[in-house]
């Protein structure tokens, strides 16, 4: 899989609300394509970050759901590994989840992206599910 070419397409089909979460959360681009990783927006079913690793796979940074689109809000960091961007993947794997137990009464979790990226590659190397992916 050419995955610099596929983030390429999902960018160019980017409309007004992608460009919108990318504002908001362009630190988490930022810090996603640091870590070899592809980001993009995504906007359906709800605003979340994800990005394509070299495998083909796709990690999906959101929050207690979707993320909000104002950061404000925030109470912490939901990020999973999924084979690929779709509604029921045949597994998903948690990679970190920084949310309270409580997010309505709770302090928020951490939101340090670099715990984030360290997550991501930490589970990319070791990840039992990812070689089941779909191949490219």
């Amino acid at each position: 899989m050419d995955v610099d070419a596929a983030v390429a397409a999902l960018r160019a089909e980017c409309g007004p609300e992608e460009h919108e979460g990318a504002a908001v959360y362009g630190d988490v681009l930022d810090a996603l394509d640091a870590a070899d990783l592809h980001p993009y927006i995504e906007t359906r079913g709800g605003l979340a970050v994800c990005a394509l690793a070299e495998d083909g796979t796709t990690f999906i940074v959101a929050s207690n759901g979707a993320l909000p689109w104002s950061r404000s809000p925030l109470p912490g960091w939901h990020v999973t590994h999924v084979p690929e961007d779709e509604v029921r993947p045949p597994w998903r794997c948690l990679v970190l989840d920084t949310l309270p137990a409580d997010v309505c009464c709770e302090p928020p979790g951490t939101l340090d992206l670099a715990l984030v990226t360290e997550a991501v590659r930490a589970h990319a190397g070791c990840c039992t599910n990812a070689p089941r992916a779909r191949t490219w």
